[in-house]
């Protein structure tokens, strides 16, 4: 019962965990060291629910990775030449620039599932989004950081076998020696657990931008509100170009689109994104997380 009410009101207990964990730092820190743990659950656990086959057919399309292209290299040039004619130079260019390559969460079709729609697109854009980013994060690096910037490239490649590939291997596995019946009829509870650990991801990811509040308030104000300008930009762009594909199209794009896989991006590129690319990926749980809320109220309101 309990998890079934938590399961049903998560768009907004996700936020609420967000401010938690800003309020609790050690109870944060304590969570982020089981992060990577927990994510490879949380993989799992959303593609034991997705024909894998159905899945690869719908990676290989060129709706997925135009969104992928979109969601990387397009939002990250948009945003620096904005940014840019605006005044903006130096680490805070590269950081918001560095935020716009960065690819979708890998937890972004527990997130659609969240508001109601169907895991498989989301997961499929994700991926292919997650192969598009080095390129583009290479194409940041090179025009705005240093000359001994580069990628970790096997840290990549360790990351995507570790959160993508062995998952997904592990789901085709279950599915197999698992019976359709069986599975269509306990999965549904697997996604409700599903949902608890999506929520320690706001939960475990506030304790950096809470130092950064604790050593510089305003600053830390000021990427708050410029991490909340960039979370609306990523959903509303991805939901109006995709609003004519039908609103449940255009919201599964916006979802995605707007929740950045931060830690993924941070962990190759370090520490070549400069002084304020941290700060900035944590000040961007919260606004990033109040996302998934704000799809839930436009489907409801699509649907009335």
């Amino acid at each position: 019962m309990l998890l079934r009410f938590i399961a049903r009101h998560s768009t907004l207990i996700m936020p609420v965990c967000a401010i938690v964990g800003f309020v609790f730092p050690n109870l944060s820190n304590a969570i982020l060291v089981y992060l990577p743990q927990i994510l490879f659950f949380l993989m799992f656990f959303t593609l034991l629910g997705i024909d894998q086959y159905a899945l690869l057919k719908r990676i290989a399309t060129s709706y997925v990775w135009v969104f992928a292209l979109l969601q990387s290299g397009g939002m990250s040039l948009v945003l620096t030449l904005i940014a840019y004619a605006l005044g903006v130079r130096g680490d805070w260019l590269l950081a918001i620039a560095g935020l716009g390559a960065t690819a979708p969460l890998f937890g972004s079709g527990a997130l659609v599932n969240a508001v109601g729609f169907d895991a498989q697109l989301a997961t499929a854009k994700t991926i292919a989004a997650t192969l598009v980013m080095p390129c583009t994060l290479l194409g940041v690096l090179w025009l705005l950081g240093d000359e001994n910037a580069h990628i970790d490239v096997g840290m990549y490649v360790n990351r995507l076998l570790v959160y993508i590939v062995m998952p997904m291997v592990l789901a085709v596995g279950v599915r197999r020696f698992v019976s359709p019946a069986v599975l269509s009829r306990y999965y549904p509870k697997i996604g409700q657990f599903n949902i608890l650990l999506l929520m320690l991801f706001p939960l475990g990811l506030m304790a950096g931008f809470r130092t950064t509040f604790d050593h510089d308030p305003w600053q830390a104000l000021l990427l708050l509100v410029l991490s909340s300008v960039l979370a609306l930009v990523f959903y509303f762009t991805a939901y109006i170009i995709y609003r004519r594909f039908g609103y449940e199209n255009a919201i599964v794009a916006a979802l995605v689109c707007g929740g950045r896989n931060v830690l993924l991006a941070y962990t190759i590129t370090a520490p070549f994104m400069g002084a304020v690319f941290l700060p900035l990926l944590g000040a961007f749980q919260l606004p990033a997380f109040c996302l998934p809320l704000l799809g839930k109220y436009m489907a409801k309101r699509h649907r009335t």
